[in-house]
């Protein structure tokens, strides 16, 4: 029996790409699933859903104001032209799967009102404030840390649904791996021989990430390394020179995972799994906003052996040159060293959301 599934979770790749995970895990069970996103138009959802081939419906974007301004004044009605678009927006849905951000509280509320199964998955061990609102009503709730478990009793421990092209990096063999390297590198026009270092600070770029990485290449030392670079998609790109290849975003995630030595990024819980199932090493600098789950994701990757972690304040171009060479030995040192902790979630999901639609 197929299935109509509505997905929620916009805004960053952090929300996107675990629902795509979970889409595509859907489809591999039943070509007669529909899988339709909600989304807002100033999400990153605009550009991803679509190019992954999935329809998507936009409503208004609402934000939970975090400061008493004239925000607040304006946010129920906010909230409620996001609701009705919404509960437009399920008409004929058999289940509901969030992933949460903004775009899936209005959808939580929308899907009680209408009867529509409630399912979420929680990404962070600190969650936010729209899935702290769906467990409420959610059927089922599936979580990525096992300490949630403990303060969410009757979660499901799944891991991260993450992207069979990423997953299938962990079954390669060290031969299969090197080739996969080789073949990438030589079409950034880089030479195989030298390390090379990818760097994104998160879907939307990083404005100190970029400016740390500008300043970097001023040095001499910069001249050691291959560079890849996204700088996110409404930043400016600088010029791009032998062994810095900059770009707006990386699209084909596997690619830079497979053929990278180091990652220099944010510490987001998609990309502390994906870190963590490929088996590479990182410089993670944790964002110092929200409630501090970056810093720990962070920690968990430390922890592993994984991952140096770097406050923002203390990611300088100074700190970069000390200790990037550093940095690419305890990389060397990991080896190949891939993770089946999250192989599977997606699908594990997907079953748990189909148990849910109504026979």
């Amino acid at each position: 029996m197929s299935a109509r599934v509505i997905l929620a979770g916009g805004g960053t790749a952090g929300h996107i790409e675990p629902a795509l995970a979970v889409a595509d895990a859907l489809m591999k069970k039943n070509s007669g699933n529909e899988c339709i996103f909600l989304g807002t138009e100033s999400g990153l959802e605009r550009l991803l859903v679509p190019k992954a081939g999935y329809r998507l419906i936009c409503i208004p974007r609402v934000t939970l104001p975090r400061k008493f301004t004239l925000s607040i004044a304006v946010f129920p009605f906010a909230l409620i032209a996001s609701i009705v678009g919404a509960f437009r927006a399920l008409s004929g849905a058999d289940v509901l799967i969030g992933f949460g951000g903004y775009v899936s509280a209005p959808a939580y509320l929308a899907a009680k009102m209408r009867g529509v199964p409630i399912v979420i998955h929680e990404a962070n061990a600190k969650p936010g404030w729209a899935n702290r609102l769906g467990r409420m009503f959610a059927r089922v709730v599936a979580v990525n840390f096992e300490d949630l478990t403990d303060r969410w009793p009757a979660s499901v421990l799944t891991g991260m649904p993450i992207r069979d092209s990423i997953t299938s990096l962990s079954r390669l063999s060290e031969k299969e791996s090197r080739e996969f390297a080789t073949l990438h590198r030589t079409s950034w026009n880089f030479d195989d021989g030298r390390p090379v270092i990818a760097i994104f600070g998160g879907s939307q770029g990083s404005a100190h990430i970029n400016s740390v990485v500008a300043e970097f290449l001023k040095n001499p030392l910069s001249r050691n390394f291959q560079i890849i670079h996204a700088l996110g998609v409404n930043n400016p790109l600088p010029q791009a020179r032998e062994g810095y290849l900059p770009m707006a975003y990386f699209h084909d995630m596997a690619a830079i995972y497979g053929s990278s030595d180091l990652l220099i990024t944010r510490s987001g819980a998609v990309t502390c799994s994906e870190i963590m199932t490929v088996g590479r090493y990182a410089i993670l600098v944790p964002l110092p906003h929200g409630n501090g789950e970056q810093v720990t994701n962070a920690q968990s990757l430390v922890r592993q052996g994984r991952a140096i972690s770097v406050a923002n304040k203390d990611f300088t171009a100074h700190w970069l040159a000390t200790n990037l060479e550093q940095a690419i030995r305890s990389a060397h040192s990991l080896g190949y060293s891939p993770s089946d902790m999250h192989r599977g979630a997606a699908a594990r999901i997907a079953d748990l959301a189909l148990a849910e639609v109504p026979s």
